[in-house]
């Protein structure tokens, strides 16, 4: 969002590295108007960090809602900002029940 761009992809990966999370380079901003309405928000989503159990999928139009999100924006109050250490209890959380 900040003077980001494609050749920034790669290093920008590495902060979170683990196999099983996706990353995406989303050029034309597509996210950022998308997940608005998704966590009812009135400013460009970005600098959000969102959640999904094993079982969420994507299956029309919008992203499906997060099973947990935070966030690091101005003039949002409907979700928490972020806590590192709260957002990483709860990936843990679901990391292990998603284990077999």
């Amino acid at each position: 969002m900040v003077g980001g761009q494609e050749k920034h992809v790669a290093s920008a990966t590495e902060t979170f590295s683990d196999p099983r999370a996706r990353h995406f380079w989303d050029e034309e901003g597509w996210t950022l108007e998308h997940f608005k309405s998704v966590l009812d928000i009135r400013v460009p989503a970005w600098d959000l960090y969102l959640l999904y159990g094993p079982d969420a999928r994507w299956d029309g139009p919008e992203p499906p809602r997060p099973a947990f999100w935070m966030h690091q924006l101005w003039g949002v109050d409907n979700g928490p900002p972020l806590d590192a250490a709260v957002f990483g209890a709860r990936v843990r959380e679901t990391l292990a029940a998603a284990t077999p």
